[in-house]
């Protein structure tokens, strides 16, 4: 797990990098709360912070009191570092959003079972969070989250006047499946279609299961035509790639899939975006199944 340090002294930081990779951890420093907040606005942003409080500039307690506001939802679990000492020190770093509090000179045995019990707290956060937004079964999104990204895919799009593209996959005849080889073989079935669906799609593009057997896809900067393309390829990729339940026995599965581009002028929100890709869907199954129709 990556620690960030965020210390303006250079014989602290070099104390605590070395004591953290002897406990199996990756230390990463900031020099002061402005590095570490350019830090933490990237992907890769560690979760575990080690902050000192005294720092040019902006305090540790306000660098924690900045870490709270942020509504991005991500999780952080803060360790204050200060020579203060007393009930109202500690008081005020937890007041300002820490979540423990180390005197300075430090027991390197102490921080130690404080930084494992941070990174158990971050773990079980991380793990709680997978179940919330993931499908249990295909581990694609779920709908919640799915609409969370849509979402912000729609209100960025409209911002900055860019656009991209939204398929809508539904498995045709499911049931039957489900009514011929029982559900567990349907299980397989549809962790299947996951699996062909993220070989055929870019690390960005976000996939959830919306339904029983319907799945969503945001294709980021895709035109309609360019996401066409996609679909047929996921498309023929299901229908020539059986589905194996087991040695005797292999499912022959095809999809249809409805397309449409979101349109800055037609589109006045989420929900009209999506029935424009929804209609297309119905279409395609209403037309023959196993085709990709693209919203007019």
């Amino acid at each position: 797990m990556d620690v960030l340090i965020v210390d303006d002294d250079a014989i602290t930081r070099l104390a605590l990098c070395a004591a953290l990779e002897e406990w199996g951890f990756i230390p990463i420093v900031a020099e002061n709360a402005e590095n570490a907040l350019q830090l933490l606005a990237t992907d890769t942003t560690p979760h575990l912070l080690i902050i000192d409080w005294s720092m040019p500039g902006m305090s540790g307690p306000e660098l924690c009191t900045t870490i709270r506001k942020r509504e991005d939802g991500q999780f952080f679990y803060i360790l204050m570092l200060t020579g203060k000492e007393g009930n109202e020190a500690i008081i005020e770093a937890m007041e300002a959003g820490a979540d423990d509090f180390l005197s300075k000179p430090f027991d390197h045995r102490v921080l130690k079972v404080r930084i494992a019990a941070g990174s158990r707290i971050v773990r079980l956060e991380q793990t709680l969070n997978q179940l919330a937004s993931r499908d249990a079964l295909t581990q694609c999104w779920n709908r919640r989250m799915f609409d969370e990204l849509f979402s912000h895919s729609v209100a960025e799009a409209t911002r900055k006047h860019t656009s991209f593209s939204l398929m809508v996959l539904d498995i045709d005849h499911f049931k039957k499946v489900n009514d011929t080889y029982g559900h567990s073989a349907g299980d397989v079935a549809l962790k299947h279609i996951v699996y062909i669906l993220n070989i055929n799609l870019r690390e960005y593009d976000q996939v959830g299961r919306y339904g029983g057997e319907e799945f969503v896809i945001l294709l980021p900067s895709t035109d309609q035509n360019e996401a066409w393309g996609v679909a047929e390829r996921i498309r023929s990729a299901i229908q020539f790639q059986p589905t194996v339940v087991s040695d005797d026995v292999q499912i022959n599965l095809t999809v249809s899939i409805g397309i449409a581009q979101f349109d800055h002028h037609r589109d006045a929100n989420q929900s009209a975006f999506f029935e424009r890709a929804d209609k297309a869907l119905y279409s395609a199954k209403q037309t023959g199944r196993n085709r990709i129709i693209c919203s007019e």
